[in-house]
């Protein structure tokens, strides 16, 4: 009878014990998945503030009419997709960074922001760049995937201390003052987060 009651016992300690290893090892897997999912949107947000502040559009010529030719632009859409904001972004920056030093590039480069969905309905944050401007400022260049789990993206402008969801430079001659970027992530378990930032542009409002 003392074997069995032992036995019992030892049987309900060791299952209170796997117990709490298993809600343990849960525990740390789901601090490491914020972890990372913090360490993705801090690297996304570098990298989109960075070229942002960086962006710039050139001056004009007043008498032009013709807008087919401008080669540097600051374009912001606003979208919808799949209940969540779809917004990209393309524009023109001093942001590249020269690694070769034969190439033939300069500090100028243009840059886009987007959202990429696949028929399974997942999202990837894409960035695309294209080291050499040309005619078609909102075309080509190579694209590469930023951060996964991104369910959303929105961007908004800062004009005369006022916020607008779009911008079109070809329109207002000119780029914003300031960004407001928010990232929606939604991670394995289903639950969504929303993360906002704002970064300034010091030749905002500058045409």
């Amino acid at each position: 009878m003392e074997v069995l009651i032992a036995t019992a016992i030892l049987a309900i300690v060791l299952s209170i014990v796997y117990g709490s290893f298993v809600q343990t090892k849960r525990v740390i897997a789901r601090a490491e998945g914020s972890v990372d999912e913090l360490r993705g949107v801090r690297v996304s947000f570098n990298r989109m503030m960075w070229d942002l502040s960086m962006a710039f559009l050139s001056k004009q010529d007043p008498d032009q009419t013709d807008q087919t030719d401008v080669n540097t632009i600051f374009v912001g859409t606003n979208d919808f997709a799949a209940g969540y904001p779809n917004d990209s972004i393309d524009f023109t920056s001093y942001a590249n960074r020269i690694r070769n030093k034969d190439a033939r590039e300069s500090d100028q480069t243009e840059v886009g922001y987007y959202l990429n969905r696949n028929f399974e309905g997942d999202t990837v944050l894409m960035k695309r760049e294209k080291r050499q401007i040309d005619k078609k400022p909102l075309e080509g260049g190579k694209s590469f995937e930023l951060s996964e789990d991104v369910v959303g993206l929105n961007f908004r402008y800062l004009d005369q201390g006022a916020w607008v969801d779009s911008w079109d430079s070809r329109v207002s001659k000119a780029i914003p003052e300031a960004v407001e970027i928010t990232l929606i992530i939604k991670d394995r378990t289903g639950r969504e987060r929303s993360y906002r930032t704002v970064t300034g542009i010091p030749l905002g409002g500058e045409s």
